[in-house]
């Protein structure tokens, strides 16, 4: 090989590997180095990066209402044979307007203190009641007692009254509890709040197997608070003596400590009586029982369809008491109204 071109080609070769060197070099170099893209991709992440997430506070749900803590109204018909002889379309509106705004007030029960009809004898009047009641069928439950009226005085003839209480069907209702002598004596037993009452009552002229029944039911629901229902259990003069039914029925509630209101009508008016009894004979009373008289049949039009509201409210233990007449569209007829709208502490048996 001629010397000269070897000493070229040997030059050569090393300036290409010096170049190769080189290039690697640089190679090496930039893998050990972030490119400027990644180097902004770094300090972007640092930026943004997010914070630890901290947990939210769980939010309190409402409290559900207990449905059966709403207050609870009972619609109170006494001494309705004005309107059964003379005034039909009254008692219609009375009756539809109940089952109307049952819902809005909760109207769980149509009481009836006596005297449906004013002369037994006339079929026309307890065709007129059936009428009107029937509208409570599957909807109200009715409970409600014989007054004079009814009955023949003091004949007890009950298959009138009888035919025409069994067309509202209230033997099927849950509540029901025992009628005995064509509802003669009667009582359900209902539960208002979580607290357990029994409603009771037994009709005009009370003989001593009516009074010995009341006190031997009422003792074996002792448990449960008494609403008793009467006719004739309230005069309207303070210092007028109790006879008869009235006598005797005040000897039941003197007896039977779970007895804490009593719904009557018989006198023409109204009152209301705090009656105080010392049940453990300590020489203070320790119970009150509310008595409540009414009776709209000395009004015009066979009392103007005015009616009672009664209005449990287990929250407040109240038992409100007002009245108004759908005919009218009017609450409270008397210039007093103290006499028809008033508010009772609920007294119970449970609450002792």
């Amino acid at each position: 090989m001629n010397p000269k071109l070897d000493k070229i080609i040997r030059a050569g070769v090393i300036g290409v590997l010096a170049v190769v060197s080189a290039l690697y070099g640089l190679s090496a170099y930039a893998k050990t180095q972030p490119s400027a893209q990644a180097a902004d991709a770094t300090a972007e992440v640092t930026v943004t990066a997010a914070p630890v997430a901290t947990a939210m506070p769980a939010s309190t749900p409402e409290p559900t209402q207990d449905p059966a803590l709403e207050p609870v109204t009972f619609a109170w018909i006494s001494d309705t044979q004005g309107y059964a002889s003379t005034f039909p379309e009254n008692l219609n509106t009375m009756t539809q307007w109940i089952v109307d705004n049952r819902e809005r007030l909760n109207i769980q029960y149509v009481l009836q203190s006596g005297d449906l009809v004013n002369d037994m004898l006339r079929e026309k009047e307890w065709n007129t009641i059936a009428s009107a009641f029937d509208v409570f069928v599957g909807k109200i439950p009715v409970f409600g007692i014989a007054g004079n009226h009814d009955i023949k005085g003091m004949m007890h003839y009950y298959d009138d009254f009888h035919a025409v209480m069994s067309r509202l069907n209230y033997t099927a209702h849950p509540d029901f509890g025992i009628e005995e002598a064509q509802g003669r004596r009667r009582y359900n037993l209902v539960t208002i709040g979580h607290e357990d009452f029994i409603i009771i009552g037994v009709g005009y002229n009370i003989q001593a197997v009516d009074y010995d029944w009341l006190n031997q039911t009422l003792a074996q629901y002792s448990d449960r608070t008494a609403i008793l229902i009467a006719h004739w259990y309230l005069e309207l003069r303070e210092d007028t003596e109790l006879i008869a039914d009235a006598k005797l029925l005040h000897r039941v509630v003197a007896a039977n400590p779970n007895i804490r209101y009593v719904l009557c009508g018989h006198r023409h008016g109204l009152r209301h009586v705090e009656e105080m009894y010392d049940d453990d004979q300590d020489g203070t009373p320790e119970r009150t029982v509310q008595a409540i008289m009414v009776d709209y049949q000395a009004l015009p039009n066979g009392g103007d369809g005015y009616l009672m509201l009664l209005t449990f409210n287990v929250v407040d233990r109240t038992v409100s008491i007002t009245s108004y007449s759908p005919v009218l569209d009017d609450f409270n007829y008397y210039e007093d109204e103290t006499l028809e709208t008033f508010t009772m502490p609920l007294s119970t048996v449970e609450a002792n």
